[in-house]
């Protein structure tokens, strides 16, 4: 098959039209393409992906990846990031701090859950990397999801130690299709969804259009002086994507993305409190916060009292650029443009509460006097470009498979950013601080990938070796506010500025060769074996806002390194009519100077003085810095250090039995996340937790099963039962555990009912209302206590689902 290749012409936002310059995108996966009505899958089902920039039967891929076709993810019932959990063992995909900044967390690697840093799994939107911050996808219209697990980067866009999701949206096609869908659930959830694809110039030019509207009440009741529920949902997105083939040389593909969420808020709930003397105690609000944990006990989760007045609100919108040429038929060259926009403002209760009396046990705090104990907040407003060029090819045949390419990225703050916590302060009277980071990006990576066939030494043998060497470079003008909370723009972050305090402007730079080199070995046509080594890097960064006394020493972190070892095999064979599929990985990383976050370490109390005892030291009050400044202290309290060396083993398995219509698939992956050398800050080592380096959003045991029935009708369309089950051990927040918790979900449709072009639908999620804790808040024996966002109740609801063209 003739190899395309493409370079990508930029295009400026849609309203502006064609421009020039250029970028490029591989075919999109075959299963990508629009679904015909679901059968039950087979072991002989080839299911393609690019998890190698290049299309490739998921059975001959050396690496551990699991993929999802617009089929599967509608029988999973997979609407937003996070359900995608629900077949992909060994991935925590939900949030921090709320459910819009997500959170990607694969082999115990994950970005930070506060405050600036590169991410350990990169999210990908049509192969362009999407901003650290506010990362998800609406998965709407979309013709493939990957999760590919592993370091990454010598093949394509950024450096991960972890991993990568890659979403692809469906690309317009030259017939006339499309679908209209809408979705009616309890707590009154109205969702209308669809798509219209317009071929415009037969073979040369094509329209795709496609939205989704969703409108839903909260399922968490508030009892306090915020919004009277949470949770809710008040979405809105769309795409528009064209395809431009002039020549049959040259293929161009834009898409332009916009989301908009506009909701209460997430429901923050009471947890846990420490024994240890902490925050609360120096604030004398213990004896009212038992008393509100109770409270929250006897109410359950979903009752909070929550004293939030301002919306959360997302905005995202994007443009990618793809475009191929043919040079000759066996060379290519891939261009990829990206833009990116987002805008973020949340406040959150992350202390779980409302205003809470103190008891007149603090010098200067009077008995009776509300406080509120613990408020955060972010704004977000960034501006990423990136481009990435590949030249590809092949000698001799399929002998040498060769790859060089570049990648480079420009991510600016655009507006107000940087996060709000506002400790100890009296409602109406006095306030917190806004903490400004003000953080500019710039990566540059060359990088060069060989595969070359070893069939003369051992049939079906190929060695594949990649190397990649990148350069960050990172600006942030910290500062803290106390006065315009959250309006200074990023040309205001100066010296002599009367609103900001300290603003000061860290650079750091960091640069590393990262690798990867292994063989695979396709046995037989059903059987496939693989070892690879990979070194990973993630850039290191600056903490906001300006710190002071002991804690200027962590005002910079370093980058994180990986070395990692990786054997696999992947499987299918027949017994008889049964078909079977069984697929193992087992792997060992090697991390060093890892970056961890910590928590809590904004607790300077009120009469504190200079010279007091640091936390973790005798007496009190205590302050983080030894400066009893709170506006010098970290933004949000939290830090990320560099803390030592660990290790991550595991094994990766997933398989399928299929008899007929009928099959069954399941999942697992076991972790075993150790520290190696703890090797911290003295500055900061009473944060560590008592266990050592803290792994967070790790589950050391994840499990995830399933069965599919499908029934023709004849003439009157087909059924099909779909039923999901995942298990999760306890998943690691630094010195909290949120318990171990099973999820089910179910689905039956009738589709083409009776030979109509019509799809109907009755669906569950979470069936037997388990009650479990999904998204971290604040946490840590600093603070004294564990706030804490659970995970959405039981969902029904019933689907109409309207299709046309081929």
């Amino acid at each position: 098959m003739k190899a395309s290749l493409r370079l990508s012409i930029a295009f400026a936002p849609l309203a502006v039209g064609l421009a020039s310059a250029a970028m490029a995108q591989t075919p999109p996966p075959a299963a990508a393409k629009p679904a015909a009505p679901s059968t039950a899958p087979t072991p002989s089902d080839a299911i393609i992906v690019t998890a190698r920039r290049s299309g490739e039967n998921i059975q001959s891929v050396p690496v551990s990846v699991t993929a999802f076709s617009p089929t599967t993810l509608r029988a999973a019932s997979i609407t937003k990031t996070a359900d995608l959990m629900m077949k992909t063992p060994g991935v925590f995909l939900s949030g921090s701090g709320g459910r819009e900044n997500s959170i990607f967390s694969i082999r115990g690697q994950s970005k930070a859950l506060s405050g600036p840093g590169a991410a350990a799994v990169v999210s990908y939107f049509n192969d362009v990397p999407m901003p650290t911050f506010g990362s998800g996808v609406a998965t709407f219209d979309l013709s493939s999801v990957q999760v590919l697990k592993g370091p990454q980067g010598t093949l394509f866009g950024r450096n991960t130690t972890g991993g990568a999701v890659l979403y692809y949206s469906t690309a317009p096609t030259y017939t006339l299709n499309g679908y209209l869908q809408g979705t009616y659930g309890n707590y009154d959830d109205r969702v209308v969804e669809g798509a219209v694809n317009v071929p415009i110039i037969e073979q040369h030019v094509a329209l795709r259009v496609s939205g989704q509207y969703e409108k839903r009440d909260g399922w968490t009741k508030n009892i306090g002086t915020g919004f009277s529920t949470l949770d809710d949902a008040n979405s809105r997105a769309f795409r528009i994507g064209l395809k431009v083939e002039p020549a049959d040389w040259l293929h161009n593909v834009t898409t332009y993305d916009y989301y908009h969420n506009y909701y209460n808020g997430d429901a923050f709930a009471l947890i846990q409190i420490y024994d240890n003397p902490s925050l609360i105690d120096s604030l004398g609000l213990r004896p009212a916060l038992e008393a509100a944990l109770a409270a929250q006990k006897k109410n359950g989760p979903r009752v909070v009292d929550d004293d939030m007045t301002r919306p959360e609100r997302v905005k995202r919108m994007g443009v990618t650029n793809k475009t191929d040429i043919d040079i000759s038929d066996p060379v290519q060259l891939v261009n990829i443009f990206g833009y990116r926009r987002t805008r973020v403002s949340y406040d959150a209760n992350v202390d779980a509460v409302g205003p809470l009396p103190s008891d007149g046990s603090v010098p200067g705090i009077p008995a009776g006097t509300p406080l509120n104990l613990l408020d955060a907040g972010a704004t977000q407003n960034v501006e990423q470009f990136t481009d990435e060029v590949q030249l590809k090819g092949r000698v001799g045949g399929d002998k040498l498979r060769w790859l060089i390419g570049g990648f480079w990225l420009k991510s600016d703050p655009i507006g107000p950013t940087g996060t709000f916590a506002g400790i100890g302060t009296v409602p109406g009277v006095t306030q917190g601080n806004f903490n400004y980071s003000f953080y500019s990006e710039r990566s540059k990576a060359l990088f060069a990938n060989l595969n070359y066939d070893l069939g003369w030494l051992v049939t079906g043998l190929r060695a594949n070796a990649g190397f990649r060497y990148t350069w960050d470079n990172v600006r942030s003008c910290t500062a803290a506010d106390i006065h315009q909370l959250g309006t200074q723009n990023p040309d205001d972050c100066v010296a002599g500025n009367p609103n900001l305090i300290n603003p000061a402007t860290t650079r750091a730079k960091s640069s590393a060769p990262t690798w990867q080199f292994g063989f695979e070995w396709q046995a037989t046509r059903d059987l496939f074996a693989y070892v690879t080594t990979r070194r990973g890097y993630r850039s290191g960064g600056v903490n906001s806002p300006t710190l002071g006394g002991t804690l200027a020493s962590v005002q910079v972190f370093d980058p994180e390194t990986v070395t990692d070892v990786e054997a696999g095999i992947r499987s299918d064979w027949n017994i008889g009519d049964v078909k079977l599929r069984l697929n193992a990985s087992g792997f060992i990383g090697w991390y060093n100077k890892v970056q961890v976050v910590l928590t809590g370490v904004q607790v300077t109390a009120p009469g504190c003085i200079a010279g007091d005892p640091v936390f973790g030291a005798p007496g009190s009050p205590y302050t983080p810095d030894g400066d009893c400044n709170p506006q010098n202290d970290p933004a949000s309290g939290t830090l990320l250090v560099n803390a030592g060396k660990t290790k991550v083993p595991g094994i990766d398995l997933d398989g399928r039995i299929a008899y007929h219509d009928f099959s069954v698939s399941f999942g697992a992956t076991i972790i075993d996340p150790k520290q190696r050398k703890l090797d911290v800050n003295p500055a900061v080592l009473n944060y560590i937790p008592a266990n050592g380096i803290p792994f967070y959003k790790v589950a050391k045991q994840t499990v995830t099963a399933g069965a599919a029935y499908h029934h023709e009708l004849a003439d009157r369309g087909s059924l099909d039962f779909n039923l999901d089950y995942y298990y999760s051990s306890k998943v690691s927040e630094a010195d909290f555990a949120e318990p171990s918790y099973d999820l089910v979900n179910a689905r039956v449709s009738w589709n083409n009912v009776m030979g109509k072009p019509v799809d109907l639908s009755v669906f569950a999620t979470n069936l037997f209302d388990k009650k479990y804790l999904a998204i971290g808040g604040a946490s840590g024996r600093g603070i004294g206590f564990v706030g804490d966002i659970y995970g959405a109740p039981r969902q029904y609801g019933v689907q109409l689902r309207y299709h046309f063209g081929s």
